[in-house]
């Protein structure tokens, strides 16, 4: 039988070895800022010699820019701590920020194992944006794997992004997938990690859980959708948010359950606004309470 509880022991044991998004920025330009580039040196042979494998410089994958290529491919051999131009601490975040493709948050997927590897700082800024590069190009892929792998990528997740990444699987539910159960495992895996990054399960964590069982719907999410709306409301001061609470009042009507309906929509008059305030970090990159 499902059970959160249950799901969240599992996963704990096998990790010991349109409303629903945030608006975002828009992307900012292409061009890499000086300070970043590696220089003429690098740029001199057509080839690079990396830590995985040697690079042509002049033929970028697909859907990945040239410039954005190029300052991967020069970054990973300046890891070596024996090198001469080091890249810039904000090197990684640079192509977080500017990444437009699935394909370029995959290079910087890659870059950030490099980077863990070389022992370069990952920060709690870090992993903000890497939810917000996820969030943007709607692609959870990269920020799951390194979830489920803390030790190859060292991610330092908060309560506030981790329930910003759970709604981005809200909007992907929406989207008719092809894959809603897929969609659905995923997205209770990460809930499920929480208690790894020690984080508590607070009302976003649940609320953001409840808009995506609700979002995805099929026979089993809502379900779902129940089961956690109820253990969120059994405690002495419900952990769930008003918008979830709208949801399920809008599935319940749907679904043809008007006295369900009544009793969400109730719950939620009697609920404040949801306060989602942004994240702020300090110089070096860590969270402020």
């Amino acid at each position: 039988m499902f059970s959160l509880s249950s799901l969240a022991a599992r996963t704990a044991r096998t990790q010991s070895a349109r409303h629903l998004l945030r608006p975002l920025s828009t992307v900012t330009d292409t061009a890499v800022p000086k300070n970043l580039q590696p220089g003429a040196t690098w740029l001199s042979s057509p080839t690079i010699d990396t830590p995985v494998g040697v690079l042509d410089l002049n033929k970028a994958p697909s859907n990945v820019r040239s410039q954005v290529w190029q300052l991967y491919a020069t970054t990973l051999p300046r890891l070596n701590p024996k090198s001469i131009k080091p890249p810039k601490k904000s090197t990684l975040n640079w192509l977080l920020q500017n990444a437009e493709t699935k394909e370029e948050l995959d290079l910087a997927q890659q870059l950030t194992h490099q980077w863990r590897m070389s022992l370069r700082p990952i920060t709690q800024a870090t992993t903000d944006l890497w939810v917000a590069a996820c969030v943007r190009l709607k692609y959870p892929t990269p920020f799951l794997a390194m979830l489920d792998d803390r030790w190859k990528y060292r991610p330092m997740p908060i309560n506030q992004n981790m329930a910003r990444f759970i709604k981005l699987y809200a909007y992907l539910g929406l989207q008719k997938p092809e894959n809603p159960d897929t969609l659905l495992e995923d997205v209770f895996r990460v809930f499920a990690l929480y208690p790894y990054y020690d984080l508590k399960y607070d009302a976003a964590a649940y609320g953001a859980l409840v808009q995506a069982c609700c979002a995805i719907g099929t026979e089993e999410s809502w379900r779902r959708a129940l089961v956690v709306a109820e253990e969120a409301l059994a405690f002495t001061s419900p952990k769930i948010t008003r918008e979830a609470l709208k949801d399920l009042e809008t599935r319940s009507r749907r679904l043809g359950e008007s006295e369900m309906a009544q009793r969400y929509q109730e719950l939620a008059d009697t609920m404040q606004k949801d306060d989602e305030r942004e994240a702020k970090f300090d110089e070096k990159g860590n969270f402020i309470h």
